[in-house]
């Protein structure tokens, strides 16, 4: 059983791991592309990646809470409240994104939003990161 909850750990890190790289690629994109149509094939490439790695999070969280009995710890509650809150902006950041126009305040407007929401995500994740491995 230890060693169910070990490698289910180990896995949920590396997604998380993972994640925090497309997070920077995310950033990197966002900040050295000149030109939107450009921007916007590359992130339509990256997103789906991102949603895959936030569902193996959630699903590799869900089986060590199944192995540890369900006990939700403060930790525990931070992480599902954190990964709630990357799903919800990460909608509205599509919505805003497929009703961008050709406009060069609108695609500056969407690039700022993405900036700040990739930026809250990544301290998001260092700190419950953080957090849970230095209290486990």
């Amino acid at each position: 059983m230890e060693e169910l909850i070990r490698l289910a750990s180990q896995l949920h890190l590396v997604f998380i791991i993972l994640l925090v790289v497309l997070i920077g690629l995310n950033l990197y994109l966002l900040k050295s592309d000149k030109t939107f149509l450009k921007l916007s094939k590359r992130l339509e490439l990256i997103a789906p990646q991102y949603y895959i790695v936030l569902s193996a999070i959630f699903f590799t969280g869900i089986i060590v809470m199944a192995v540890r009995q369900f006990t939700f710890s403060f930790s525990v509650w931070l992480m599902i409240i954190v990964w709630v809150l990357i799903v919800a902006f990460g909608i509205r950041g599509h919505k805003m994104y497929k009703k961008i126009e050709r406009t060069e305040e609108s695609q500056s407007a969407y690039k700022r939003y993405a900036i700040k929401k990739y930026s809250l995500d990544f301290l998001a994740l260092i700190a419950t990161s953080a957090l849970f491995y230095t209290v486990h």
